[in-house]
């Protein structure tokens, strides 16, 4: 088969962020009160972007980064647009208040990988899900102190989905 012409060699209109991940992407997260993209990758980091569109061009902007100790596998949004939380191999959650400029802090650790997390904003909850067999949820009263209630399940988290 041949076609005539010049060959698009964009077909699906697909750009790549400046400053990628050095290792494989494992997660990404896309804020619902911001341009900002959250990618969690193999290499230890959590990178935020701002994605631009003037007219057809779409762009990248670097604004920030954290560090785990070892890959990171999940990343979500609190539902304000303020705050990210990121989970990985390192049995870390961590929250990082991402617009004020704050620095991260652990708040939950697991006995295994985090394998995911989700905010729900009707509860005020982080809840998360590691390769231990548990979940756990986070009721966040205040940034200063946060009350963790854990539950054990006897099956091994795959994915949270809040509907």
């Amino acid at each position: 088969m041949s076609t005539s012409g010049a060959a698009n060699i964009n077909p699906n209109k697909s750009f790549e962020v400046v400053q990628p991940p050095s290792d494989s992407i494992s997660s990404l997260s896309f804020s619902s009160k911001a341009n900002f993209l959250i990618a969690t990758s193999w290499d230890n980091q959590v990178r935020c972007w701002e994605i631009t569109r003037n007219g057809t061009v779409v762009s990248s902007t670097p604004k920030a980064s954290i560090s785990h100790d070892q890959p990171v596998l999940c990343s979500a949004w609190k539902d304000d647009g303020t705050t990210v939380f990121s989970g990985g191999c390192d049995k870390q959650v961590k929250m990082w208040p991402l617009t004020s400029g704050g620095q991260p802090m652990t708040v939950a650790m697991h006995d295994a990988p985090v394998k995911d997390l989700a905010w729900i904003p009707e509860m005020n909850l982080l809840a998360t899900g590691s390769w231990d067999k548990t979940l756990k949820r986070m009721t966040c009263l205040s940034w200063q102190g946060i009350r963790r209630l854990m539950s054990a399940l006897e099956m091994v988290v795959i994915n949270i989905a809040v509907l």
